[in-house]
């Protein structure tokens, strides 16, 4: 065949699958065919209407797949049939950032894109022609919608990186959401004891058998005498922000151990924006540090194929509903169901 199907979002509510043509691949690129692709809480704000946005958005980032093709420039390894993840951040490696070990923020990237490819991820397709660098391959062949969320763990090693978390370190995670749940799971490794802060009674259960030591309901008494009954009235040396609105981060400042990182991974959108009010004397004096995490980097991709390949990382339980590639509009509907945990589109 000549061409391939690739889904696209038109506009708010409603996805489209159209054709294009195979491109032709050029030395440095890898031709993927795309096994799963899961559906991130970023697309599904595209699908509502809630993210700016210029439509069509041709959305996916969360990607299992197997090798077609290989470009003589390729110098990684991998060969047809290699089960492999895909990394879709691009990188010029030549920027400030690039550089200096901060590859995720590329200065360049949204003037990388090349011609006859879908302009963005481009996760919901038959096939992918990416450069080689964002292809990363599983040491033996993976179940396909478990490897689809090899990316969300990424981006949670590089949230877990920034907050420099020691073993015996009491940590706070907000939110117990899929990416709460992976923090959850990383923190545990790390030998730290995780405390979890989650409304939901379902989520708390869910929580505790990710490796949560203590599960905290937010309606039950303000979080800081929480946390400080636990800790004997130290607070926490970390506190990763997975979800709540804006204004909940002024709140959690009371948490904090001296010293303690505030590590903001959730992102704000919608009426309430994102504008919130901190004491930035209790900063000051106590020596926080508040910080920001968006995108993995390059090695925090490798070592989430290591985790995922080996099963350190349980995020077989994160995916509640499986659907196929040509049922992608309900799919969407499904997923951005209050509550839901992660939906995959996997290719028929």
């Amino acid at each position: 065949m000549n061409t391939y199907k690739v889904a696209r979002i038109s506009g708010p509510g409603k996805v489209e699958i159209e054709e294009w043509e195979i491109p032709v691949l050029r030395d440095d690129e890898v031709l993927v065919k795309v096994l799963a692709c899961a559906i991130c809480t970023s697309d599904q704000g595209v699908f509502r209407g809630e993210r700016e946005s210029s439509y069509p958005v041709y959305a996916g980032h969360e990607i299992s797949a197997v090798v077609q093709e290989v470009g003589p420039a390729v110098v990684s390894g991998v060969k047809p049939g290699d089960h492999v993840a895909v990394s879709r951040i691009n990188r010029c490696e030549q920027c400030t950032n690039c550089r200096k070990y901060t590859d995720n923020r590329c200065l360049n990237s949204r003037k990388l894109h090349r011609p006859g490819r879908p302009a963005g991820p481009g996760g919901f397709a038959e096939l992918m022609a990416v450069p080689g660098y964002q292809v990363f391959k599983f040491p033996q062949e993976i179940d396909r919608i478990t490897a689809s969320l090899t990316e969300p763990v990424a981006c949670c090693i590089s949230s877990v990186d920034k907050a420099n978390v020691q073993p015996g370190d009491d940590v706070l995670v907000v939110g117990a959401g899929v990416m709460g749940l992976i923090h959850v799971n990383l923190l545990s490794l790390k030998g730290a004891r995780v405390l979890v802060s989650e409304v939901a009674s379902e989520r708390r259960r869910l929580a505790k058998d990710f490796g949560a030591d203590v599960v905290l309901d937010p309606a039950g008494g303000p979080l800081a005498e929480q946390v400080g009954q636990v800790t004997g009235g130290k607070g926490v040396e970390a506190i990763f922000v997975t979800g709540g609105p804006p204004d909940l981060v002024s709140d959690l400042m009371g948490t904090c151990a001296t010293g303690a990182t505030m590590v903001i991974y959730t992102s704000y959108h919608g009426e309430k924006g994102s504008k919130a009010e901190v004491d930035l004397n209790r900063i000051h004096y106590n020596e926080i540090k508040l910080v920001g995490t968006i995108s993995p980097r390059k090695y925090d991709f490798q070592r989430a194929v290591a985790l995922v390949a080996n099963g350190k990382i349980r995020v077989s339980q994160l995916v509640e509903r499986v659907f196929p590639f040509s049922r992608i509009q309900e799919a969407f509907e499904y997923a951005i169901r209050p509550g839901s945990y992660r939906v995959v589109v996997h290719m028929e």
